[in-house]
């Protein structure tokens, strides 16, 4: 085990040694196996001339050996020829003694072992007694005593010569066989040069090829790696992840490519939640565009937060027209009644004041917010998010859930996202209801105006529904005005409009049709009938009158059938006509629209018709002037 440690830390420094190192390192290998290679060469080739030399030195005295024997057989023959043919033949022994000698000499020179050198000794001794016994010769042939001569050329110096012969010749064959053996070891040494050299060539190939291979490797395989991991990536694969552990170039290189890859997966998360809240955000904006009310604008944001949240029980709180009360508006989750915050006004809730989104870990924390506490047995965690338009606090969106599970970021945007739309869309729901109401509601009494009350008896009208037409006018207004103050007379309006109200049926319709005039229009009623619901209108009114600081008045009604009337026009004409008719039979009364009726009364309609040709063809403010203007019996 600790073997296999070390040997895992030693390939991990050598695999996170730069690619220099490793490349020096690879080349300082090649380089210290070329020289360990060129030494044995050296060597090897020192050992080859070193066994040349063995093998000249033994050819040298293989030669000298030889030259020994052929000149002692050259001595003995010019021994023998001055012997027998006479002392002319004298100086000829002299020279080949001479050339023994110089053999003998270089022989000597050559020599190796002590047991050659004891052959040359011994050569050298019998060629002492070779030359000893050549003197008695010589000798024996100066005085003439030939016989004695030969006799010892043919016995003593001739067993002498055999000796020096034998001794020359053995020398010569241990010459031979030291040159033979020599040249054997030359040429065995040959051998195991060319196969060192050999050996060791396979020996560095194989390094130099292992060497380049895991060099190769160490470089190569980081890089591949890089470059599969990129050809994914270019793929669209962002999960590629270059599995490169060293420490080295490489490994840096590829942390790099991993670090942009992470780099890239986190921008194209952000754009995909980018593009996610962009498309929720659309489809909540669409969802709300097609929401014609308050109502189906909820229902839109209640599924909206069911889905933003999913499993959380959630509620959208809005203020009510006051803008001082929270009230429960939706409900979203698990829970029917839903969290139940017990905020009472906006202004009281945490993330209104704030303007922005709040969440709490936990309801036991120190800092969560108070209305999150006893609201059970168990903790829960919350998110509350303000609903604004227009700068203005509108209601929270408030969602709880078990302790420390709280929304994460793409939530709370989501939250945000649909608070922003869900209170532009809802102001801007009320405000279209606001301003339909002013464009349709008298500002002083409550009631519709004349624009509304007319659309309203064409539809009528044009769905075949039956109606009364009813004009009234308050008496004497201008003198309650001039008497009491405007101020009394706005109390006058808005009293005869509340008392006419509560009269009224369901479908009924009531309107000011300006200044002191209003209108009526009594759905299903004939003009009797009409008049039956208008007397009631007048005892209610005189009962109202009679228990305030009011001052008394009384109004006109002039009544006529809708239906009966070949136009609008013509219809509001004879109720018109009617009430003037009222006026002039003293007030405080209803009179249904009769053309005979009229024609006999013409003499006292004629005056009063002057006076509603001058209120058509004035405006509203013109009329009241005129009004004013007139004095009893055009005074209403």
């Amino acid at each position: 085990m600790a073997t296999s440690t070390r040997h895992r830390k030693v390939r991990r420094k050598i695999v996170d040694l730069p690619v220099g190192s490793k490349l020096m390192i690879g080349f300082g290998a090649l380089t210290l196996l070329l020289t360990l290679v060129i030494a044995c060469l050296v060597l090897t080739v020192n050992r080859l001339g070193t066994a040349n030399d063995i093998v000249g030195v033994a050819n040298a005295r293989s030669q000298a050996a030889d030259q020994l024997r052929f000149t002692a057989a050259d001595m003995r023959a010019a021994q023998q020829a001055y012997v027998l043919g006479g002392t002319s033949s004298r100086p000829d022994f002299d020279r080949s003694l001479s050339r023994f000698e110089a053999a003998l000499d270089k022989l000597r020179t050559s020599a190796g072992d002590p047991v050659e050198h004891a052959l040359i000794q011994k050569i050298a001794t019998g060629y002492q007694t070779f030359l000893a016994t050549d003197q008695l010769i010589w000798s024996a042939f100066q005085e003439g005593r030939f016989d004695l001569a030969r006799n010892l050329t043919l016995g003593a110096e001739n067993l002498d010569f055999g000796f020096m012969a034998d001794d020359a010749t053995q020398f010569a064959d241990r010459a031979e066989h030291s040159r033979v053996d020599a040249v054997d070891r030359f040429h065995k040494a040959s051998d195991e040069a060319r196969s060192l050299g050999i050996g060791l060539g396979v020996v560095a190939l194989l390094v130099m090829t292992v060497a380049s291979l895991w060099i190769t490797k160490l470089i190569r395989d980081p890089l591949h790696k890089v470059q599969m991991a990129a050809e994914r990536a270019a793929e669209g694969d962002l999960d590629a992840v270059a599995d490169v552990h060293g420490d080295d170039e490489t490994g840096r290189l590829a942390r790099a490519f991993n670090s942009m890859l992470a780099k890239l997966r986190l921008r194209e998360e952000t754009l995909l939640a980018d593009h996610r809240r962009q498309e929720t955000a659309g489809r909540v904006h669409r969802a709300l565009e097609m929401a014609d009310d308050e109502v189906a604008a909820l229902g839109v944001i209640g599924l909206t937060i069911a889905e933003v949240l999913p499993g959380r029980s959630a509620e959208l709180l809005l203020a009510d027209n006051s803008k001082a009360n929270l009230e429960q508006a939706i409900v979203a989750g698990p829970h029917p009644d839903g969290p139940g915050c017990p905020v009472a006004s906006p202004f009281s809730c945490v993330a209104v004041r704030s303007g922005s989104a709040v969440t709490f870990a936990s309801s036991n924390s120190l800092d969560a917010c108070p209305h999150l506490r006893d609201r059970g047995e168990s903790a829960c965690s919350a998110v509350c998010v303000p609903v604004t338009f227009m700068g203005r606090a509108m209601g929270v969106i408030h969602a709880v859930d078990a302790e420390n599970v709280v929304p994460d970021p793409a939530e709370i945007d989501a939250l945000t996202m649909l608070s922003t739309q869900a209170g532009a869309r809802i102001g801007m729901l009320r405000t279209m209801v606001r301003t339909s109401e002013q464009a349709s509601i008298d500002s002083l009494t409550g009631l519709m105006n004349r624009r509304n009350f007319q659309t309203r008896i064409r539809s009528m009208r044009r769905a075949g529904t039956p109606f009364a037409l009813v004009m009234a006018d308050i008496d004497h207004f201008k003198r309650v005005n001039d008497a009491h103050g405007h101020e009394t007379g706005d109390r006058a309006l808005k009293t005869f409009a509340d008392v006419a109200r509560s009269s009224l049926r369901e479908g009924d319709l009531i309107a000011r049709w300006g200044g002191e005039e209003f209108s009526f229009a009594f759905v299903n009623l004939d003009p009797q009938a009409a008049c039956s619901a208008i007397d009631r209108i007048r005892l209610e009114l005189a009962g109202r009158l009679s228990t305030s600081d009011l001052p008394r008045f009384t109004v006109s009604f002039g009544v006529v059938s809708a239906d009966a009337c070949a136009s609008l026009e013509d219809a509001v004409r004879q109720a018109d006509d009617a009430l003037y008719l009222a006026k002039a039979r003293g007030r405080d009364c209803s009179v249904i629209a009769d053309s005979n009726q009229l024609d006999e009364e013409g003499m006292a309609i004629r005056p009063l018709q002057r006076v509603v040709e001058k209120v058509r063809n004035n405006s509203a403010h013109g009329v009241l002037a005129t009004l004013a203007r007139d004095d009893d019996p055009m005074d209403r």
